[in-house]
C-alpha cells in the first residue's frame, strides 16, 4: 500500500493522494473539498469545547501536497469557509499560508457553507483566490461542490465533494474515501469533519484514505 496511487478518469491520468487530494497532471491542478477553514473557532464561539490548531494541521497536510505534487493551481471544490471571516486565528494562518505558496493560484468553486464568499467579492480578494459559481468546465471535468448541482445537460464527468463519504473497514475506525462512479466524490480535505457511510456500487471504485495509505475496496466487500 501506498500513500499516492495513479489512476484514470474520463481519459485523464490522476493522482489520487493519502490525504484525500486529487492531482490532475496535465493541469498541474492539486483538488480538494472541503476544506472549511474555521470550522473549531465557529464552534467555539458557539460555546463548544474544542481543541486549537486544527485549521494548522489541515494547511500543514496542503503545505505537504503541493511540495510532493509539484502544482502550479490549488482548486478547492466548495466549503473553503465554515462560516463568516472574522479576525480569527485562522484568517492569520491562511495568510502566511498563501504567502508560503504565493506563486500557485488558489481556485474555489463556492459550495453552500461559502455565503460570506458570494455577498462580498471584496473578501475573495482579500483571500488571495478567485472563485467560480455554481461550476468549472474544464474538459473532460466538470468541478462543482454538490454533484446535484450540476445541469443535466451539462457535459462532462462531475467531480464534487460536498457529502463527506466515508467507510469502515475492519478493525479500523469511519474513514473517509474517494468514490468514482456516475460521478466522482472527494472527501472532505479537513480532519474536523464528520461523514456520511454508504453503501458502494457494484459500478463504482472506492478508494479508503488509511493512514499513510490508499487501500481500493471491492464492491460488496
Amino acid at each position: 500500500m501506498a500513500e499516492r496511487l495513479d489512476t484514470w478518469l474520463a481519459g485523464e491520468q490522476v493522482v489520487l493522494y493519502a490525504e484525500r487530494a486529487l492531482y490532475w497532471p496535465r493541469m498541474r491542478t492539486l483538488v480538494i473539498a472541503d476544506l472549511h477553514l474555521g470550522k473549531a473557532d465557529h464552534f467555539r464561539r458557539a460555546g463548544i469545547a474544542l481543541p486549537v490548531g486544527g485549521t494548522a494541521l489541515d494547511l500543514e497536510r496542503l503545505d505537504g501536497l503541493l511540495a510532493a505534487s509539484g502544482a502550479s493551481r490549488l482548486l478547492v471544490l466548495g466549503d473553503l469557509l465554515h462560516g463568516q471571516v472574522p479576525d480569527a486565528p485562522w484568517l492569520a494562518r491562511w495568510r502566511a499560508f498563501r504567502a508560503r505558496w504565493s506563486q500557485v493560484a488558489v481556485e474555489l468553486v463556492a459550495g453552500n457553507h461559502d455565503r460570506a464568499l458570494r455577498r462580498s467579492p471584496e473578501r475573495v480578494d482579500a483571500l488571495g483566490i478567485v472563485m467560480h459559481t455554481p461550476l468549472l468546465h474544464e474538459a473532460p471535468f466538470v468541478f462543482v461542490h454538490a454533484p446535484e448541482d450540476v445541469p443535466a445537460a451539462q457535459a462532462g464527468y462531475v467531480l464534487a465533494g460536498h457529502l463527506h463519504p466515508v467507510l469502515r473497514l475492519p478493525g479500523l475506525s469511519r474513514l473517509p474515501v474517494f468514490r468514482f462512479g456516475a460521478v466522482g466524490i472527494l472527501p472532505a480535505f479537513t480532519a474536523f469533519a464528520g461523514g456520511a457511510r454508504f453503501e458502494p456500487a457494484p459500478d463504482e471504485r472506492v478508494f479508503v484514505c488509511a493512514p499513510g495509505a490508499l487501500v481500493e475496496v471491492a464492491p460488496g466487500a
